[in-house]
């Protein structure tokens, strides 16, 4: 994506206002720890909640936005109090599975987010529910995803909330929330675990919001169902990271996304061999950055990941009876 957006959006009045025109692509840097946040960085840190996703935001402002929780209570909070977190200002749940929101009441009764942004998809379980009645008793003000794209802007940062879908009452993984985070020219897409049928429908109606992304997010933790060619021919990343759990039992990542990713030579990083992967941009360059990372490199190779320029490793695959 090269130039400004030109869809009609609506912002939300408590972020701070961003240009809205975009740079030339971020150049980047592969770093194997690399230096402290810098006050005025963008940094995007891929939580290690074990078989899940949460994604923490931080402008160079200190603005905050969360994209989902994780499957358990308390693991996105932790990891969060471990950055330094205080306060959030936005939160986001891709869809109504509880590995993406299994953490975020917690979430809110700890840092008061001012804004929820869900779908209101017909798809519910009482733990759901339950989550929704604690945004209401915590006065969050909540946030739908529309028809046509909506910006918000964080800080200088934006993220562009793509529009939704039709509601798949079969499939609540086609009714995942798409994102785009734009800094600079740094972007990353990000769009829970969505499926062929909505990701089909994003590419018909939205190529502008897809094409030429820094980073990509693997979609359903890398599952066969979440990555496909037409879809990394659109997006082009320049590198591929995904949340999932050490030996979960569906065999995440699959090996045909693998095979994809080595097809295109995009580098893959795995938050169950890196633990938290942090993405830090000045939104002329951007490096990948790790705490945990050296010493996960020490332990053991990391499989299905590479360095710049470099060919993938693939370990073994795995078949579960519970593959999906």
């Amino acid at each position: 994506m090269t130039g400004p957006l030109r869809r009609p959006f609506l912002k939300l009045a408590a972020l701070a206002l961003a240009a809205a025109a975009l740079a030339a692509p971020a150049r980047a840097q592969w770093n194997s720890g690399g230096p402290p946040r810098s006050p005025q960085a963008l940094t995007v840190d891929v939580l290690d909640v074990g078989q899940g996703d949460s994604i923490l935001i931080r402008s160079p402002e200190g603005k905050t936005a969360l994209i989902d929780a994780g499957p358990t209570r308390d693991g996105a909070v932790q990891a969060l109090k471990k950055k330094g977190i205080t306060a959030i200002d936005l939160v986001v749940v891709t869809h109504h599975h509880l590995d993406h929101h299994g953490g975020m009441d917690a979430v809110i009764r700890e840092f008061h987010p001012k804004y929820f942004l869900a779908t209101d998809s017909s798809h519910t379980t009482q733990s759901w529910l339950r989550l929704l009645q604690t945004v209401k008793s915590e006065n969050v003000t909540s946030v739908l995803p529309t028809a046509k794209p909506r910006r918000i802007e964080l800080g200088s940062a934006t993220l562009t909330v793509f529009p939704q879908p039709p509601e798949d009452p079969k499939s609540e993984n086609d009714n995942s929330v798409g994102v785009r985070l734009q800094y600079g020219g740094f972007s990353m897409i990000l769009t829970g675990d969505s499926e062929p049928p909505s990701r089909n429908w994003w590419l018909e109606n939205c190529p502008d919001l897809l094409r030429d992304c820094s980073v990509l997010k693997l979609a359903h933790h890398g599952s066969h169902n979440g990555t496909d060619a037409p879809w990394l021919d659109m997006l082009k990343p320049e590198l591929a990271v995904v949340s999932l759990g050490a030996g979960n039992s569906y065999g995440h990542p699959h090996s045909e996304t693998l095979e994809l990713l080595k097809r295109d030579r995009i580098p893959l990083v795995r938050t169950d061999e890196w633990g938290t992967i942090s993405l830090v941009s000045d939104g002329s360059t951007w490096n990948l950055v790790s705490s945990s990372m050296l010493a996960r490199r020490k332990a053991a190779p990391r499989r299905d990941a590479v360095v710049a320029g470099g060919e993938p490793t693939r370990g073994p695959s795995r078949s579960s009876s519970r593959r999906r």
